[in-house]
């Protein structure tokens, strides 16, 4: 838990073991019919970069200005830099799409997540935490946990 005069900050993530846990069961759910009932969540299907293997990653999904877009630190956002295609499933139905790797400046970053939260994102899912329950965090409390929010997002073209 931060100090006594931070209002908002990070999670850390959880162990590595648990997130490939949680990938194994999510996975198939997210691509059977039980997968339209899971709102904030949705599946990532893409080629490696390097290896040209397929990859299936469930992620966070998170509306932007009404654009789907994924928040995340992890190495494999770096396959979709100058985009690339990726077949999007998100309440059971599969969009066919590019996702685009797109760079932020902490206060970009903090204004997407603000928006985000604004229509249904999760602050627990994205490990936001705050010292009052219920407290919304206002974009200059994220932009101040800065690099903990990440500094990128994938992009996605296709409307839900």
């Amino acid at each position: 838990m931060p100090n006594d005069n931070t209002a908002v900050w990070m999670s850390p993530p959880p162990p590595i073991a648990v997130l490939k846990a949680m990938n194994v069961v999510m996975t198939p759910l997210l691509a059977s019919p039980l997968g339209r009932r899971i709102g904030g969540v949705m599946l990532l299907e893409f080629r490696g970069r390097r290896t040209g293997r397929t990859i299936k990653i469930p992620a966070n999904f998170n509306d932007v200005d009404g654009v789907p877009m994924a928040f995340t630190a992890r190495p494999w956002r770096f396959n979709f830099e100058g985009g690339a295609p990726v077949t999007v499933t998100h309440r059971g139905r599969a969009h066919k799409t590019i996702g685009t790797l797109v760079p932020m400046t902490p206060e970009g970053m903090a204004v997407a997540v603000r928006k985000s939260l604004d229509t249904g994102g999760s602050a627990q899912r994205m490990g936001i935490k705050t010292q009052v329950k219920g407290h919304k965090p206002s974009v200059e409390e994220l932009a101040e946990i800065g690099p903990a929010l990440g500094t990128s997002v994938i992009r996605f073209d296709f409307t839900p």
